[in-house]
């Protein structure tokens, strides 16, 4: 049965001095064939953190290396390959011994390491919170899920954000789907885009330069629509 979360008050504050940096980063699910076994796992906090995590990562184009527990080497070679163009490394999924092994080794090749440290699993609660606070001594960084997707959004390429690719791909991590998925002409409210979506849709496209408000998106509600809504808000 998996453990709660524990709660922010719980862990030390991370002390690493680096900042994060969207398009620097590479995110690694260590472990997630072990995570899919476990009871509750479909219905479980930290499944829709880690979700929610890599939604973001498919909408902001940020590279995604599994690691699984009968395939390491291969996942290596694949990580090893991204952190020799990018500098920053995210880790989510299963921290087992093996993984902190693993870790060991990649501070030789980054020292910009980030556990998100409420998408990740040890063997207890007391085991997790110990860990966190133990890597906060080494400055690593750590960040919950939530700070970690904001942090991507705010350092994330205005002109990607912006593109039709970027759009299309927000939309889709808001309606937890593939973007082929997405019907250009329909209204997405159809497909179960909801009002606090669409109001952190518009702040993300608003922080980034366009002149879109909620009651303009409330009249252009498809992705047909939308992109030439905002095509036309940005000339």
């Amino acid at each position: 049965m998996l453990y709660p979360l524990p709660k922010k008050i719980q862990l030390l504050s991370s002390q690493a001095k680096w900042s994060l940096n969207a398009t620097e980063c590479v995110l690694a699910l260590v472990g997630l064939d072990a995570l899919h076994s476990l009871d509750e796992w479909g219905e479980s906090e930290l499944y829709l953190n880690v979700r929610q995590i890599i939604n973001k990562a498919k909408s902001l184009e940020i590279s995604i290396i599994h690691i699984n527990q009968n395939d390491v080497i291969q996942g290596m070679m694949l990580l090893g390959e991204q952190l020799s163009q990018k500098k920053q490394l995210i880790v989510a999924g299963s921290v087992s011994a093996q993984t902190k092994q693993l870790l060991e080794y990649l501070t030789s090749v980054t020292e910009q390491i980030c556990i998100v440290n409420d998408a990740i699993y040890l063997n207890s609660q007391d085991e997790h919170v110990q860990w966190i606070n133990s890597i906060s001594q080494q400055k690593w960084h750590h960040m919950n899920s939530y700070s970690l997707m904001r942090l991507w959004s705010l350092s994330a390429p205005k002109d990607f954000i912006l593109s039709a690719k970027g759009i299309l791909f927000a939309v889709a991590e808001h309606l937890d789907l593939e973007p082929l998925e997405i019907d250009p002409t329909i209204d997405l409210r159809l497909l179960g885009l909801d009002s606090v979506a669409m109001v952190e849709l518009v702040s993300l496209w608003h922080v980034n330069g366009a002149k879109i408000t909620y009651d303009l998106f409330d009249k252009n509600c498809s992705i047909k629509q939308l992109m030439q809504c905002l095509a036309s808000e940005m000339n």
